[in-house]
């Protein structure tokens, strides 16, 4: 299986890569901002099955060029996996009142969290637009269902979700013409204990709060039971179960 892993220097998607090459990939191509720094680079090091490739959603030029790198070396992708997303950094934070709203801010979570995805989906389109079975994924969140949402809060974090649900769903439908066998979904992982949540596990129950070890197999799993076509376009959760929009 040829599969292509974004954000996978560390947390889900290093784990999701050492599982599925675990599991027998032929040829793992493997994404980072800086590939060579993170600990997946030195832990599943450059080989003949193991490709790393530098892309930063932020830059759009970045994720062209490195989709043009993953094309010329996996012409057809059986599986594309897009872990990465940003809650808070040096630019963005949880809002907990609509006065907290900042314009950079939201542009930000947008941009790495639902504009990214597509365009490395629209980059990539050559070789997913074939006709072969394939499944493509992205990680949303359950706060990005609007129908589950009875806190409020978190406004650019649930709003760039929700919106790369809808682009999800939009593009499984078109890609779905080209090739009947495809199956894009975004995927809800649980709390995992990573970079993005640790500054709110201490509130989640220890029972409820995943490694990333765990939900990489739980989504591996789910990913694996798809069925081509049928379930296109869903939002799942990480057991299988389908979130509201």
């Amino acid at each position: 299986m040829h599969i292509v892993i974004q954000g996978a220097g560390r947390g889900i998607g290093y784990a999701m890569a050492k599982q599925a090459m675990a599991a027998g990939a032929t040829q793992l191509i493997l994404t980072a901002r800086h590939p060579a720094r993170t600990d997946g680079f030195r832990r599943l090091p450059p080989s003949d099955m193991v490709h790393w490739v530098e892309m930063d959603f932020l830059h759009p030029a970045s994720i062209q060029a490195a989709a043009a790198q993953i094309i010329d070396r996996m012409p057809i992708i059986d599986r594309l996996v897009m872990v990465a997303g940003v809650l808070q950094d040096d630019v963005t934070q949880p809002e907990k009142r609509l006065s907290d709203l900042d314009p950079n801010a939201l542009h930000h979570s947008y941009q790495v969290n639902a504009i990214g995805p597509m365009l490395l989906v629209k980059s990539l389109w050559p070789a997913l637009r074939q006709p072969h079975p394939l499944v493509v994924a992205s990680l949303s969140a359950r706060v990005g269902s609007i129908a589950d949402n009875q806190l409020g809060g978190w406004y650019g974090y649930r709003a760039s979700k929700a919106a790369l649900n809808q682009l999800s769903h939009t593009a499984a439908i078109e890609l779905a013409r080209y090739n009947p066998d495809s199956c894009m979904v975004t995927l809800h992982p649980g709390t995992v204990d990573t970079r993005l949540s640790s500054p709110f596990s201490a509130r989640v129950k220890p029972e409820k709060l995943f490694t990333p070890e765990r939900a990489a197999g739980d989504l591996l799993q789910v990913l694996s039971g798809l069925e081509q076509g049928a379930e296109s376009g869903s939002f799942l959760a990480y057991d299988g179960s389908p979130i509201p929009w």
